[in-house]
């Protein structure tokens, strides 16, 4: 069972770790060939289906990407990070660029940037419980507790709204 909720303290999810390794590239994340798509439930069936065809069709809400260093580098395109908001997933990751760090926060997607002790500790498969907004990660498959440097109050007001546009809908609001 897995799921990703967002209270008054923000985002938490519990679900699947899926394990991919450094170097992945916006264009494995989501194929050029779907550029032009820009509706997320057509492009969630597209996320990783160069790298890891099952994934599109098995991750559940909740269930978080884990990967390391130089994640969704080369194109800066918004796809991937559409079709993870729309899959419910969350991002664990050794190192983001600028521009995919930004896509992600834009896009509400939840993300943590990890040591490499994290990563080691995650294999794919694995159960996590994840606090979001403090940075707590919870192995609950080897009950191993670990703890990060979450992003900043504002950045996470942002992922809490559901992504940058969201966000600016509130605040002017209220």
């Amino acid at each position: 069972m897995t799921a990703e909720v967002t209270g008054a303290t923000g985002k938490t999810s519990s679900g699947r770790a899926w394990k991919f390794s450094s170097d992945i590239s916006s264009d494995q994340l989501i194929s050029a060939r779907h550029v032009f798509e820009f509706d997320p439930r057509m492009l969630r069936h597209h996320l990783l289906a160069e790298v890891r065809p099952e994934f599109a069709q098995q991750a559940q809400p909740g269930d978080v990407i884990v990967a390391g260093r130089n994640f969704a580098h080369g194109s800066n395109h918004s796809h991937p990070f559409l079709a993870m908001k729309a899959l419910g997933v969350g991002l664990l990751v050794r190192s983001l660029s600028r521009g995919p760090f930004r896509l992600a926060i834009f896009m509400g997607v939840p993300v943590l940037m990890v040591t490499t002790e994290v990563l080691d500790a995650i294999d794919d498969g694995h159960q996590l419980d994840i606090d979001f907004s403090r940075g707590a990660i919870h192995n609950v498959t080897t009950g191993q507790q670990m703890q990060v440097e979450p992003l900043s109050p504002f950045l996470q007001d942002i992922v809490n709204a559901g992504g940058g546009l969201e966000f600016v809908k509130t605040t002017l609001v209220n």
